[in-house]
């Protein structure tokens, strides 16, 4: 039985949604086609991908223009190549031509606000990466808001929708909330938020912060816990020390098993200015350990977080931000049900089944039309 073949190109050091965006695909697709990940230089997507068994090849930046990625294709019978981030867009301008298969890119975020956190970066990458966009004819989108961002800004390739899915099955909570707890110096009968996001400025932790500072001052038994790393890190902890909240708020740096820590929590927020992927992952993470969830109101979250299963903010509102993290607190007794009815609106609408057959429908089309 032929089964499609897809190489699926990303950087090697792609550590947060889109990497695992990409190892979820490869891990549990193996029944509707077969992925090799071509990871662009090293990084830590290797160390992963060979962990779970996952085939994954490793290219520089020179294999694109010296015709390696094209002798890899032919040799190894692939049938799509699969282009993920804004180095992988650009890289594309020099295969384009080349190439006898057809090629998508899956768009995780907002082309147009990937580099904010560095204005050389921005001045100069970001016109790169919607060069190299404007190469493809096929687009996978992670939400409708992205496909809304292509469509407006006149992309003309069809456009395929796969929002994001998780094996919840999977989900396996390796440390005990009162272990971490106990570790962190965290109070049985103190509230936790918990924020998992790389420390980029798109994710608005300064916005966090000065919400929770506001908060602080009014209830005494609140922490919150910053999952993640990145280039603001020092920026935050200086912001934390100037605040005087060196006690309350805990930098847990990067983790492999979040979940550990929302299991940990009383409710997670995520503060971000734009959201690309239906749900963020971290949504559906807060889902399995059955946790309610603070929200922007960006992208599509407001199509997964709700009264019901939650509270949406706008993230532009540093006062908009610490209501809804003081009505969660006074809400205390009422967050079990909201996270038990985000688990099994996630569970129902955002399954790793769904999200592989997305997936395979769009590359079933792509060879139609080859």
């Amino acid at each position: 039985m032929f089964k499609i073949k897809v190489l699926q190109i990303i950087s090697g050091n792609d550590n947060g949604g889109g990497g695992n965006h990409v190892l979820n695909l490869a891990y549990y697709s193996k029944d509707k086609f077969h992925c090799v990940i071509g990871a662009i230089g090293v990084g830590p997507l290797y160390d992963k991908a060979k962990e779970k068994g996952i085939d994954i090849v490793q290219f520089q930046n020179k294999s694109f223009y010296n015709g390696e990625v094209l002798r890899y294709i032919k040799e190894n019978n692939i049938d799509i190549i699969n282009f993920h981030g804004a180095k992988a867009f650009f890289l594309h301008c020099f295969l384009r031509n080349k190439l006898d298969i057809p090629s998508s890119a899956t768009v995780h975020s907002d082309y147009k606000k990937d580099f904010l956190n560095s204005k050389f970066k921005y001045i100069l990458f970001t016109p790169l990466s919607i060069k190299g966009l404007k190469s493809f004819n096929y687009y996978i989108c992670v939400s409708k808001y992205i496909k809304s961002i292509l469509q407006k800004d006149k992309y003309k390739g069809e456009k395929f929708l796969v929002t994001n899915g998780m094996d919840y099955e999977s989900i396996e909570i390796t440390e005990e909330r009162n272990e971490i707890r106990k570790n962190y110096g965290i109070d049985n009968d103190d509230f936790v938020y918990v924020n998992v996001a790389r420390m980029h400025p798109i994710k608005n932790h300064l916005g966090l912060i000065e919400a929770f500072n506001k908060l602080k001052k009014e209830k005494r038994n609140v922490k919150l816990i910053l999952v993640g790393d990145g280039e603001l890190e020092e920026k935050l902890r200086g912001k934390v020390c100037e605040l005087g909240l060196g006690k309350y708020i805990i930098f847990a740096g990067f983790s492999d098993n979040v979940v550990n820590f929302i299991n940990a929590s009383d409710i997670s927020i995520l503060t971000s200015f734009s959201e690309g992927g239906s749900p963020p992952l971290v949504i559906l993470e807060s889902a399995a350990a059955k946790k309610p969830f603070i929200g922007s109101k960006v992208g599509d979250i407001e199509e997964t977080i709700n009264e019901d299963r939650g509270f949406l903010i706008d993230p532009n509102s540093i006062e908009d931000i610490y209501d809804k993290m003081k009505e969660a607190y006074d809400k205390k007794d009422e967050l079990g049900t909201l996270g038990e009815n985000l688990c099994k609106f996630a569970q129902n609408s955002y399954s790793m089944k769904n999200f592989c057959k997305g997936y395979y429908n769009a590359y079933k089309k792509m060879l139609l039309d080859k």
